[in-house]
């Protein structure tokens, strides 16, 4: 299990940067060949927009694993460790449940648009690519929920057992 989650961490990682920075020197040709050349590549745009919903997705995905989305913790500063991690669990699992919403609705947007055999504008690829991203980025941020889940278990085992938390391990961000 830990080297699968090692391969995907590095796919994660892999993917997000290469797309930021193939996305960013697209839009930057793009504007140097509008402005300074008067020419512009009709397909630019859209390939720059849809490496940018995917490495939002996936970056997600990567925020979840480090614990960098945006929290309120004011309340958590004042519990003690124990309510700490029963109050990370709790918020993990509603992130799942919100998640598998997400992807369930992200499957059905991608069968509507599989039925009308729509295709992206400019590419002409099928329109279910760019809108993988929905249940890709979902999958991924319900597995590194999951992972944020068992390390909290683990937490409290340690906590009931008597070995002292790893450093840094509970803490909120």
């Amino acid at each position: 299990m830990k080297k699968l989650g090692k391969v995907i961490d590095h796919l994660e990682e892999y993917f997000s940067f290469f797309s930021l920075i193939f996305a960013s020197l697209l839009i930057f040709v793009q504007v140097v060949l509008r402005y300074v050349f008067n020419y512009s590549l009709y397909w630019s745009e859209e390939v720059a927009r849809y490496l940018i919903i995917w490495f939002i997705f996936i970056g997600s995905s990567i925020a979840v694993r480090e614990k960098a989305h945006a929290t309120v913790d004011l309340l958590l500063v004042y519990l003690p460790p124990r309510f700490k991690r029963i109050l990370s669990i709790l918020g993990s699992v509603i992130a799942i449940i919100f998640f598998v919403l997400i992807f369930q609705s992200g499957i059905q947007t991608i069968e509507n648009v599989m039925q009308f055999n729509n295709v992206t504008p400019a590419l002409g690829i099928p329109m279910y690519m760019p809108y993988l991203a929905i249940p890709v980025g979902s999958t991924l941020m319900i597995l590194r929920f999951i992972q944020l889940i068992i390390a909290e278990l683990r937490g409290f085992q340690d906590d009931l057992f008597g070995q002292p938390p790893t450093p840094g391990e509970g803490e909120s961000r």
